[in-house]
């Protein structure tokens, strides 16, 4: 079976020397390639993949620290083309390196002269992994790290987002904030159905993969969903779940009319909730401040929803970095609505669920592969 490849680099002009050069190999297909950190967490949460290449250069430290917390939650193995020799280096200083399936030095010289010199042994690499050895690392060590990775990630992403709008007023985010997250009552007629929203980031695409497409073709609710995407994984992504799932799949447009049997995907990069509109149910998407640092954000939609469906909501809380829905979560909790959280033992990242667990969010804490069976209980 020919190996499906991501090529993980910051110069576009090595993404494609890299991908012209391996795809000449009939048992080799790129299957994507990715600028940064973010771009690999999307495209392993959304596609098959069975090595991954990953491209360094040691000085750029700021572009390569993500990939030091990222490559023990990486389901694949992982091949590092290095500027440096790491027998010259601490491994604390390049646990990328270290942690990696295996890793080629990349000789000094003109990237076009010199790439030929590694292809052989590179390509050799690539046909010798073996997905069974990345399986065998002891399960207890990554749970572990799990913890202390999920809260470096959020430092790192939290330093991020403020240095990206540290022209924002405090103030004009609190207030945004709050008119995002408000739960004043809304008027409306009769809600002709119930509804179920879901939350999901890192690792949320392959879990709902398997959640949306055991969803009946007679499903008689609406579902709404906020998962971290920028709007091109985004597209991708609903276009992918169209092909496998039994009701109808879109991504919301503005105003729209919520109507059963529909699963909406919040756009890319914009944040979605519920409204209403002539005293029926609607489909909001707008830009807005980052919430939680977030756009879209699962708060967004969990507290709209609570506000317009109140206790006929069943809110849920998938793996995910940080903490975005899980205030959200308790909001329909509140207002009597069902909620649930993922459990660790299916988590690819326990830190969104957690917070709702740990904060008394859910009313149930259960593995990915029971929530089917409670959002089909919950609308019949």
């Amino acid at each position: 079976m020919p190996k499906k490849v991501l090529i993980a680099s910051e110069s576009a002009y090595r993404r494609n020397l890299l991908s012209e050069m391996l795809s000449s190999h009939n048992k080799i297909i790129i299957a994507d390639i990715a600028r940064n950190g973010q771009e690999v967490i999307n495209i392993i949460g959304t596609k098959e993949l069975d090595v991954l290449i990953l491209d360094i250069e040691y000085e750029n430290k700021e572009w390569l620290k993500p990939f030091n917390l990222l490559i023990d939650q990486f389901n694949i193995p992982t091949i590092v083309l290095t500027d440096i020799n790491p027998k010259n280096v601490s491994s604390f200083e390049v646990p990328v390196i270290q942690k990696s399936y295996d890793y080629i030095v990349k000789p000094s010289g003109i990237w076009k002269d010199v790439l030929p010199t590694i292809k052989e042994n590179l390509i050799s690499k690539i046909r010798m992994t073996d997905m069974s050895k990345k399986q065998k690392i002891d399960s207890k060590s990554r749970l572990l790290k799990k913890d202390s990775f999920i809260q470096e990630s959020q430092k790192l992403r939290v330093t991020h987002e403020l240095q990206l709008n540290k022209n924002i007023e405090s103030s004009l985010e609190d207030r945004a904030e709050e008119f995002f997250l408000e739960i004043s009552p809304v008027k409306i007629t009769r809600l002709p159905t119930r509804i179920v929203v879901i939350g999901a980031s890192v690792g949320g695409p392959r879990t709902l993969r398997t959640i949306l497409s055991e969803i009946p073709p007679n499903f008689s609710a609406p579902i709404l969903i906020v998962q971290h995407l920028n709007h091109l994984f985004m597209r991708q992504f609903v276009m992918a779940l169209k092909e496998i799932c039994k009701v109808n799949v879109k991504i919301g447009v503005n105003y729209e009319e919520i109507n059963p049997g529909t699963i909406y995907f919040s756009p890319g990069d914009k944040h979605m909730q519920v409204t209403v509109k002539n005293k029926k149910p609607c489909i909001r998407t707008f830009e807005g401040e980052p919430v939680n640092f977030c756009r879209p954000s699962v708060d967004v939609l969990f507290y709209s929803t609570a506000r317009v469906y109140k206790d006929k909501t069943l809110g849920i809380l998938l793996t995910g970095m940080g903490s975005d829905g899980a205030s959200g979560l308790m909001a329909i909790k509140q207002e009597g609505g069902k909620t649930i959280a993922e459990s660790e033992e299916t988590s690819i990242l326990y830190g969104m669920p957690k917070v709702a667990a740990e904060t008394g969010a859910a009313n149930l804490i259960i593995p990915s592969y029971k929530i089917v069976n409670e959002i089909i209980k919950f609308v019949s």
